[in-house]
């Protein structure tokens, strides 16, 4: 797949117009040089853009056979079920999007503004329930994150928003999900995800335990160095996932 038929196919239709890299092709004042870092650039985002859709289709595979198990005990939780999968598939594909379109227009070094990327994932699956649960964000300014980090985060925070949803609060009560993003003052990133629902049964080990959601978020967390914390209480659960400081010369 080439860097320029995915940009063709972008919806929005300017996913790699503000790099410039059309013109920047057919100019023969370009030089030697300029063309080698051009197709170095290409290159590389080519190689992310297989990445990432590779690591979204794996993610799509493991969902559609952990739903084919659960049984249907009735077609709303089912529906419900799958409006929430598609959602969070409709969401972390904004974000490969978005993602790529920063890339194009930064380079190799750009970062990716996290704010952006949990916006959208909360509005996403906050749009579901509207009116029973409601999904509140408090996403600080100034946290960058590295291209690479940015779709694992998504699937992870998508996936402890959506268990909240679903095991926090039964199908005729009213909730609220709380997310969180900040810089602690070492200059780690920290994103917490808070429910007041019933919190996790005493004997429940966040480290071993749980279904394939709770695989995925251990798995993705380690991908990216990420550390992850489970504080269950009477008041609800919360997640908290840590990023290591990133010299910051290495973002933009």
């Amino acid at each position: 797949m080439s860097l320029m038929m995915v940009g063709g196919l972008d919806l929005h239709g300017d996913a790699f117009a503000g790099a410039g890299w059309a013109d920047q092709r057919v100019n023969p004042s370009i030089g030697i040089t300029g063309l080698c870092d051009e197709c170095n650039l290409i290159a590389e985002a080519d190689h992310r853009i297989a990445n990432h859709l590779s690591l979204l289709a794996g993610f799509v595979r493991l969902k559609a056979l952990d739903l084919a198990r659960q049984p249907l005990e009735s077609v709303e939780p089912a529906s419900e079920a799958v409006q929430m999968l598609l959602e969070n598939i409709r969401a972390q594909i904004e974000a490969v999007a978005r993602l790529h379109r920063s890339f194009a227009r930064g380079g190799s070094g750009a970062s990716a503004d996290l704010s952006e990327h949990l916006h959208e994932i909360c509005g996403a699956l906050g749009s579901i329930f509207s009116g029973r649960i409601e999904v509140v964000e408090d996403l600080a300014a100034g946290c960058r994150i590295m291209p690479d980090q940015a779709l694992p985060l998504a699937q992870i925070i998508a996936e402890v928003i959506t268990n909240a949803i679903k095991h926090a609060y039964p199908p005729d009560e009213t909730g609220r999900v709380l997310v969180r993003s900040r810089k602690d003052p070492q200059g780690s990133i920290v994103i917490e995800v808070a429910d007041d629902g019933p919190g996790l049964s005493d004997t429940f080990n966040a480290a071993t335990d749980g279904g394939l959601g709770f695989r995925l978020i251990r798995e993705l967390g380690k991908q990216i160095g990420a550390a992850l914390d489970f504080d269950s209480s009477r008041s609800g659960l919360m997640f908290r996932l840590r990023l290591p400081l990133i010299t910051q010369q290495h973002l933009r």
